[in-house]
């Protein structure tokens, strides 16, 4: 019996990204899976994490998610996406499904640098 109550399948994925912990204070962590409603984010300390934070999804800030902490395990947080920012700012990670292919491929950060601190 399937006891997943998720609005929408999770797809793998492996995304560098940046929790934003304040103020020209970004944590870096990593995306393992994501859906339209939310995400699995592994990190090295989940303790400094606010229940509410911006996730940056590009290195310059422009693509980027507001979250809602609704899990967390040592390593690991489960958020789900709120829907405050405007369509512009949101980023798209999760593929359509492709009718011919079993798993969508999703893009990678490979070259993906840390964010610049602003002085």
């Amino acid at each position: 019996m399937n006891k997943d109550k998720r609005k929408a399948p999770r797809r793998p994925i492996r995304y560098t990204a940046w929790i934003e912990l304040g103020p020209d204070d970004l944590h870096g962590c990593v995306l393992s899976d994501i859906s339209e409603h939310g995400a699995r984010i592994d990190i090295d300390e989940t303790k400094p994490v606010p229940d509410n934070f911006t996730l940056m999804l590009a290195s310059n800030g422009s693509a980027r998610r507001k979250c809602k902490v609704v899990w967390r395990k040592p390593r690991n947080i489960g958020v789900t996406f709120e829907r405050g920012l405007n369509e512009g700012s949101q980023a798209t990670l999760v593929p359509k499904p492709d009718a011919d292919a079993k798993v969508a491929k999703p893009e990678t950060a490979a070259g993906n640098d840390a964010p610049a601190k602003s002085a």
